[in-house]
C-alpha cells in the first residue's frame, strides 16, 4: 500500500497543479486576481515552463541520493537568486548587451537544463545538481527582475512554488513508471533545449541594426533650386527671360 501511494503521489500532484491551473484560467472570481493574471500571462508562459519541465526530467533520470541532492541545490540556488540579486547581477553584466535580455536568464536555464539531460548516466549525477544550482539562481533572479509588485511576498513565493511542482509533477512519474528508453527521450529534449538557448543567447548577443529610413537632405532657403524643379509637369517651358510671348524683344529699362 505505501509503495502504491508513493508510486502515485506524482501523477496526483501534477493532476491537483493541472486541475488549480484550469480554475485560475476559466472562474472569473479568481481571474480577475492581479496575482492570478500574472501567474497565467508570466510565471505559466511557454518559455519560462519548457525549461522546467526539462529539469524535471533530468530529475527523473538519475538515483534517489542525487536526487534529493539537486533538490537541496535547486532550492539554495533560488534563494542565491533572490536575496543575491546584485552580485548575481553584477557577474551577468559583463556579458554584452546582457542588460537589455533580462540578463541571459533564460538562455541559461535553457542550457544548464539541456545540459544535465544529454550527459551520459554517469556525468548526469553531478550534472544535474549542478545544473539545478544554477537553474534555480536564474530562476530566483528572474522572479526579482520580473516582479510586478512593490515587493509583495505573494507574488515571490508562489513563483518559487509553481517551480517546485512543475519539478516534482515531471520527475516523480518518470521514478515511478521507469522505462528503458526514458534516456533516449531525454538527450533528445535535452539537445532541443540546448539548441533553443544557444539560438536565443545568440540573437541576444547580435545588436539591432539601425532599420529607420536615411535622412533626405532639403535645400535650404538660400539654395537656389534648379530650374527643371520649378517646372509644373504637362506646362510648356517658359521663353528666355528677356523675350517676350511671339519672339519679340522686352524693351529693355533705362
Amino acid at each position: 500500500m505505501r509503495t502504491a501511494a508513493l508510486k502515485w503521489c506524482g501523477p496526483a500532484l501534477a493532476a491537483i497543479g493541472l486541475i488549480t491551473v484550469a480554475a485560475l484560467t476559466f472562474l472569473p472570481a479568481l481571474r480577475e486576481s492581479p496575482l492570478t493574471r500574472w501567474i497565467l500571462t508570466e510565471t505559466l508562459a511557454p518559455a519560462r515552463v519548457l525549461p522546467q519541465i526539462g529539469l524535471g526530467a533530468a530529475f527523473g533520470l538519475i538515483g534517489a541520493r542525487v536526487f534529493i541532492a539537486a533538490l537541496l541545490l535547486f532550492a539554495i540556488g533560488i534563494a542565491c537568486g533572490l536575496f543575491a540579486e546584485d552580485r548575481l547581477l553584477w557577474v551577468l553584466d559583463t556579458v554584452p548587451r546582457a542588460g537589455t535580455h533580462l540578463f541571459l536568464t533564460g538562455p541559461i536555464s535553457y542550457l544548464a537544463a539541456g545540459a544535465a539531460l544529454v550527459s551520459s548516466a554517469r556525468l548526469r549525477s553531478y550534472a544535474a545538481p549542478a545544473a539545478a544550482a544554477i537553474f534555480g539562481a536564474m530562476l530566483g533572479l528572474t522572479i526579482k527582475l520580473t516582479d510586478p509588485s512593490l515587493h509583495e511576498p505573494a507574488f515571490t513565493w508562489t513563483q518559487v512554488l509553481i517551480a517546485f511542482w512543475i519539478v516534482a509533477a515531471v520527475s516523480l512519474p518518470l521514478r515511478a513508471f521507469w522505462r528503458g528508453w526514458f534516456p533516449i527521450f531525454g538527450r533528445i529534449l535535452g539537445s532541443w533545449l540546448l539548441a533553443i538557448g544557444l539560438l536565443y543567447g545568440g540573437a541576444s548577443l547580435v545588436p539591432k541594426r539601425d532599420q529607420s529610413p536615411p535622412a533626405v537632405a532639403m535645400p535650404g532657403p538660400s539654395t537656389p533650386v534648379p530650374d527643371s524643379e520649378r517646372m509644373i509637369p504637362g506646362l510648356p517651358e517658359p521663353a528666355e527671360p528677356g523675350n517676350l510671348p511671339g519672339g519679340i524683344e522686352r524693351p529693355q529699362q533705362p
